[in-house]
């Protein structure tokens, strides 16, 4: 019914560009790391001179850390969790997912020291350079935990794929070295290819028994306040309590309408939520009006008000999919309330149906 995408200008598409960021940046870490592997144990292309494969390896870095500054900037500033920008360096003192969180952190403040240390290579000795560039070893491994752990979309089928090919990349570069590793013995040589196979052995059993899992978001020590946005309100300026509801699952009954400009059209669904109880939700989507019928969504708003309470929810569209709009809903004292429409069919010309979750998910939380 409705063919969509997420505006630019939206504000979550903070969260957007630090999540894809995070999984590029894992990508790249995984794709030097191999490369970092290789090298020492003197591959490069035939027809490219060694100071040159280095250089590749050296900028794509570089490159790195460009990424995870985007990555940390980016989640730093989006309103959603707030992880608090002490938690991007410091481990365990984030209030969103403390653990993985922190993993995060340690996994950046390593990769910081590797990549300084190397800058000043010229002014170290190169026994402390080699202490220090052995971490990267060690921080790879605590950035696949992080990325599985903290991500979101960990239970989205790509990208768990995606981040087991990482690994993947990573374990079969290290084989390929243990096995052409000539001073090491027969007994250290099978020791290294047990721990390489048994390390994606080990992260798959994890993955399917922790983060695909319904309910790791809980687990993973996300706040109440972010899960469901049940008494995650802050006091009013004036001292008194937030009017905020608890979340819940309703049947949506309302009319969808479209007004075009051109090749610019407005869709605006309205209806109520849950039925009968004069609770009123008013989502208006603003997009370019397509030949074979929908729009696709550049940008949109929501308003939701509850009749058995004074708090008005508002908000920007953060996505939409066929017939599944989210939305991020707040009053004027309440931290973001996740709130999806899906739209089950059509029940005239004009009329839609449907669910609608307030403060939690359709797909349980994650």
């Amino acid at each position: 019914m409705i063919s969509a995408a997420v505006a630019v200008s939206n504000p979550s598409a903070l969260w957007y560009l630090g999540r894809g960021s995070g999984l590029v940046l894992l990508g790249l870490l995984s794709a030097n790391l191999a490369l970092g592997v290789a090298i020492q144990g003197g591959w490069r292309p035939p027809t490219w001179p060694r100071f040159a494969i280095q250089g590749v390896h050296r900028n794509a870095a570089l490159l790195a850390v460009v990424l995870l500054a985007v990555h940390v900037i980016t989640l730093e500033l989006d309103p959603f969790v707030g992880v608090g920008w002490w938690a991007a360096f410091v481990p365990l003192v984030s209030p969103y997912r403390p653990l993985w969180v922190g993993l995060g952190a340690l996994s950046l403040d390593i990769f910081l020291a590797v990549v300084v240390t190397s800058l000043l290579r010229r002014h170290l000795r190169p026994a402390w350079w080699r202490l220090v560039h052995w971490l990267a070893y060690l921080s790879w491994p605590v950035a696949v935990l992080h990325s599985i752990g903290t991500g979101t979309d960990t239970h989205v089928g790509a990208v768990f794929v995606y981040e087991l090919a990482c690994l993947g990349l990573v374990v079969a570069a290290l084989l390929v070295r243990l096995a052409r590793a000539a001073q090491l013995s027969q007994s250290q040589r099978r020791a290294g290819w047990a721990v390489a196979i048994l390390l994606p052995v080990a992260v798959l059993i994890w993955s399917a028994s922790g983060p695909l899992q319904r309910g790791w978001a809980r687990q993973a020590g996300t706040p109440t306040t972010v899960l469901s946005s049940a008494g995650g309100a802050t006091a009013p300026a004036g001292g008194g309590s937030a009017s905020v509801l608890a979340p819940f699952t309703a049947s949506f009954v309302g009319t969808v309408t479209t007004s075009q400009s051109g090749a610019s059209a407005i869709l605006t669904i309205q209806g109520q939520a849950p039925a009968g109880t004069g609770s009123s939700l008013l989502v208006t989507l603003r997009g370019q009006l397509q030949a074979a019928g929908g729009i696709v969504v550049s940008s949109g708003s929501a308003t939701y008000s509850a009749a058995n309470s004074v708090a008005t929810y508002r908000g920007p569209i953060v996505g939409v999919d066929g017939g599944v709009v989210e939305m991020q809903l707040r009053t004027a004292a309440a931290l973001p309330v996740r709130v999806t429409l899906v739209l089950q069919g059509e029940a005239g010309p004009t009329q839609v149906s449907g669910q609608l979750y307030f403060g939690t998910s359709p797909a349980g939380d994650r």
